[in-house]
């Protein structure tokens, strides 16, 4: 059995994208895999169970039958942290390693997915530099390379706590103007440290979007229509907050958004109706007229009523921008097709020592 884990610098690097693309690609070749978080930070309640949501979307999508509170031994509810700071926590090693056990029962791979760094878990005196020792982990790290020296340092820091189990880098979410500096100056600047870059993998608008569905459910959204179009994909959004002549002028530039406006803005309404607008997200509790509901349900275009003002909605839509999520079956599709393209395979295998 071989434990891939995943690991990133900064935040949102987009580790679930390579996890998700790495299971995908091992199932094709008739591996059987599992998957493992050891810390979970987004805590949800799933019929009773404490689980991190990362854990259910891969149970679900690769079909694991380990239960929840064995794929995420340690979820980061206030709970948790409350008894964390009092002293109370039980002993993460002996949860993880014992919880890692079962899930790793059988399996040819794990692709274990870390919260950030290797120093993560050392407020419960078990820092996953750690846990790499204990199941002789291989280490990968995704990164998006927003602040280079935090990235290269972070790397090279990375690659000094576990050298002997670091597998090589993996860039995501690169700026298309930035893949060539990623390949003239980074990759061999990296390569003369003994550290091989297996992938640089594009931002990419299909897995940066939203699903209408979150921004219903982040928002405290009522749907007025368009309820059966829910899994549309925003991929942009825009504030309508100016003349309709001006509005209609810049939603013609953005293509498959969801604008963000006042109830009471028919004129903006009808102006992103008039281009490519995925949802319209009505603010202040303030019901849109007839006409509006009527030609966005001619289109297919939810409209969703928020009480937030339209500077508050448009904060909780940003968060959710920069939070990659992957609950979508198009971004799941998207997935697989990046990662075969995107990364050298036969030198990550190399470095995974798996050939």
């Amino acid at each position: 059995m071989v434990p891939i884990f995943l690991v990133s610098v900064t935040p949102y690097a987009g580790k679930n994208v390579v996890a998700l693309g790495l299971a995908q690609r091992l199932r094709r070749q008739n591996k059987s895999v599992g998957y493992f978080k050891p810390i979970g930070p987004l805590a949800v309640n799933a019929s009773g169970i404490l689980t991190d949501e990362d854990a259910i979307f891969f149970k679900k999508v690769l079909g694991l039958s380990e239960p929840l509170d064995t794929l995420c031994p340690i979820v980061l509810s206030d709970e948790m942290v409350a008894d964390l700071l009092r002293g109370l926590a039980d002993d993460a090693r002996e949860k993880v390693l014992s919880a890692f056990k079962a899930t790793s029962a059988s399996k040819d791979f794990v692709v274990a997915v870390n919260m950030g760094r290797l120093s993560c878990g050392l407020s419960f005196g078990y820092p996953m530099h750690k846990f790499v020792r204990d199941v002789q982990a291989r280490v990968v790290v995704v990164d998006r390379f927003r602040w280079p020296m935090e990235t290269l340092d972070g790397i090279m820091h990375i690659k000094n706590l576990v050298p002997d189990l670091f597998a090589g880098v993996v860039f995501n979410r690169i700026p298309g103007s930035r893949t060539s500096y990623i390949d003239q100056a980074v990759r061999p600047f990296l390569k003369a440290r003994g550290i091989e870059v297996c992938g640089v993998i594009p931002d990419d608008a299909t897995l940066g979007a939203v699903p209408v569905s979150e921004l219903v459910e982040s928002l405290e959204g009522k749907v007025l229509c368009g309820g059966d179009k829910l899994d549309t994909l925003a991929e942009h959004f825009s504030i309508g907050a100016m003349n309709a002549e001006a509005a209609l002028r810049f939603f013609q530039r953005v293509p498959n958004k969801a604008v963000i406006t006042g109830g009471d803005r028919a004129d903006i309404q009808l102006a992103a109706l008039q281009t490519s607008t995925r949802c319209l997200v009505l603010t202040g509790d303030l019901y849109p007229n007839e006409r509006i509901l009527t030609r966005a349900e001619e289109l297919g275009v939810p409209v969703i009523l928020v009480a937030q003002d339209t500077s508050a909605a448009a904060e909780t839509c940003d968060r959710l921008h920069g939070h990659l999520s992957l609950h979508s079956e198009r971004k799941i599709a998207r997935v697989s097709e990046l990662i075969d393209e995107c990364i050298d395979w036969d030198l990550f295998d190399t470095c995974l020592g798996i050939r």
